[in-house]
């Protein structure tokens, strides 16, 4: 699986916080453990959703698959980033 951008972001802040005081790493690190956390629930919920909306495509149709796909998401959305 390759990194996505948020990830990267992550990986380049933790390098930064190894270089700083040991004070600010330890509090920083722990911010970016929360992030992390936060990101993979939000991964495993949408590949969740995701699954399961794909049960519709097979029992009604593409058209009613792509109509929740999009509430799913859209509602996924929201949660995680808010209304824009």
């Amino acid at each position: 699986m390759s990194e996505g951008k948020i990830e990267e972001l992550i990986k380049h802040k933790r390098a930064f916080l190894q270089q700083t005081n040991p004070d600010y790493a330890a509090g920083g690190n722990d911010m970016l453990d929360d992030v992390e956390a936060a990101l993979k629930e939000a991964k495993a919920e949408i590949a969740h959703n995701l699954e399961l909306v794909n049960c519709l495509r097979k029992e009604q149709g593409e058209e009613a698959y792509q109509k929740d796909c999009l509430s799913m998401f859209n509602t996924w959305y929201d949660k995680w980033f808010g209304n824009p």
